[in-house]
C-alpha cells in the first residue's frame, strides 16, 4: 500500500513563541511522524532567512513567497498527497492538481466579533477566509464548539467542506522549582493570575473592573497578575488601571518562561480566564493540571473540555466575575482527573489522519 505524503504547514512552530497554534502544530507534526503508512514533511521556515522581530517584512515575505509560490510548487514537484494548512489563509498563486488541502482553522471570533481585533485585519480576514475554505478540501478545528461554529458559517456562506475536529493538548508542566522566581516580578501577596496575550478577545477590561468591584467588597491584600505579553488595543485597560487608583494592585510580568509560568500557575490563588471567545483553551487546562482552582467564562467551548471542573462566569458581567472571585477563594471548585483523558495529541494526530483518509 502506498504511503500517504504529506507537507505540514510549519511556519507558525517556527517562530520561537510556543504557545496557542505554535505549540498545536509542534506536536501535531512530531505525533504525525510516529504513524504507520504516512510520510511527513516539514515546511520551510521562513524566519530561517527573515527574522520574525521584522515582523512587517518578514509577514510580506511570508505571503509573497512562501505561501504564494514555495508552498504550490513544493507540493508539485515534491509529488505530496495531502498538504495541512496552519494558518487559515490558503490562497496559492495556484493550486496543484491532485493534492488534497486539509486546513486547521482554529477559530473564527473574527468573523462572529467587530472588536477583537483593528478593524482593517477584522475586514482582511473576513475577506480572505472564505477564499482560503473554497481552496482548501477538507476543513479540521480544534473543538466541537468551534466546529458547530464553523458549520453555521458555512451554511451562511452556502458553502459545503467536510468539517470535523481533534482537541489540542498542553505540555507537562514541570514543578516549580524556585519560588524566588516570584520575587522578579515582585509578587509578595497573594494574587489572581491571568496568562495570556493582552488583547480584547481575552476580556483583560472586564476582568479588571471585576477586580477593582472585589477589592472594594473585601479587605484582602490580594493582586491581580498579567502574565504574557501585551498584544493589542489594551489602552483602554491602562486607562482604567490609572484612574481607579490600582497600578499598585496590578501587575504586568510580560513574556514569561516555562518555569516562570510553572510557579505563577502553582503559587496563585486562582486562575482566571474569561475570554469573550476561544476555539479552545490551553492556559486553563494547563492551571488544571496543575491542580489550580480556575475560573473561567460561561462559553460553550469552556463547558465542553472542562465541563464541573472550574467555576464559570458571564465574562460581560463584572459583578458576577467578582462574586465569583470571592467564592472561588472560600471554595474551590474539585478538579475531575477524568477530563484529562480526552486530550492527547497522539489520539489527536491518529484522529486527523482518519479524517483525511475518510473524505
Amino acid at each position: 500500500m502506498k504511503k500517504l505524503k504529506i507537507l505540514v504547514d510549519y511556519s507558525p512552530a517556527c517562530r520561537g513563541d510556543k504557545t496557542g497554534i505554535p505549540l498545536f502544530v509542534e506536536h501535531l507534526y512530531d505525533e504525525l511522524t510516529k504513524i504507520d503508512n504516512i510520510e511527513v514533511h516539514k515546511s520551510f521556515c521562513v524566519s530561517k532567512v527573515i527574522p520574525t522581530k521584522f515582523w512587517k517584512i518578514y509577514r510580506v515575505f511570508e505571503k509573497s513567497l512562501y505561501q504564494n509560490i514555495y508552498t504550490p510548487l513544493k507540493l508539485k514537484f515534491g509529488n505530496y498527497d495531502i498538504y495541512i494548512e496552519n494558518q487559515y489563509m490558503y490562497d496559492p498563486l495556484f493550486k496543484p492538481k491532485n493534492i488534497k488541502v486539509v486546513n486547521i482553522i482554529y477559530d473564527i471570533g473574527l468573523a462572529l466579533f467587530d472588536n477583537i481585533q483593528t478593524p482593517k485585519h477584522t475586514q482582511n480576514w473576513r475577506k480572505n477566509l472564505p477564499i482560503s475554505i473554497k481552496n482548501s478540501d477538507i476543513i479540521v478545528t480544534i473543538s466541537k464548539s468551534s466546529k458547530d461554529d464553523i458549520q453555521s458559517y458555512l451554511d451562511d456562506l452556502n458553502i459545503v467542506k467536510p468539517l470535523d475536529y481533534i482537541y489540542a493538548n498542553i505540555d507537562k508542566i514541570e514543578k516549580c522549582k524556585e519560588k524566588s522566581i516570584l520575587d522578579k516580578f515582585n509578587i509578595n501577596n497573594d494574587y489572581f493570575l491571568f496568562l495570556g496575550t493582552l488583547e480584547p478577545r481575552k476580556n483583560p477590561l472586564k476582568l479588571i473592573e471585576a477586580f477593582k468591584i472585589f477589592k472594594e467588597s473585601n479587605s484582602s491584600d490580594i493582586k491581580l497578575v498579567f502574565a504574557g505579553k501585551k498584544g493589542w488595543l489594551y489602552d483602554d485597560v491602562l486607562l482604567f488601571i490609572k484612574n481607579n487608583n490600582l497600578s499598585d494592585e496590578v501587575i504586568f510580568t510580560g513574556y514569561i518562561s516555562n518555569q516562570e509560568k510553572s510557579c505563577l500557575l502553582q503559587h496563585t490563588k486562582a486562575f482566571l480566564f474569561l475570554s469573550i471567545y476561544e476555539g479552545f483553551g490551553m492556559p486553563p487546562l494547563e492551571a488544571l493540571s496543575l491542580n489550580t482552582p480556575t475560573l473561567v467564562s460561561d462559553i460553550a467551548v469552556f463547558k465542553e473540555l472542562f465541563e464541573d471542573s472550574v467555576y464559570y462566569s458571564n465574562p460581560n458581567k463584572s459583578q458576577d466575575i467578582a462574586n465569583k472571585m470571592q467564592k472561588i477563594l472560600i471554595e474551590p471548585p474539585y478538579i475531575n482527573q477524568d477530563i484529562f483523558k480526552k486530550f492527547s495529541w497522539e489520539l489527536s494526530a491518529k484522529k486527523l489522519v482518519e479524517i483525511i483518509c475518510k473524505n
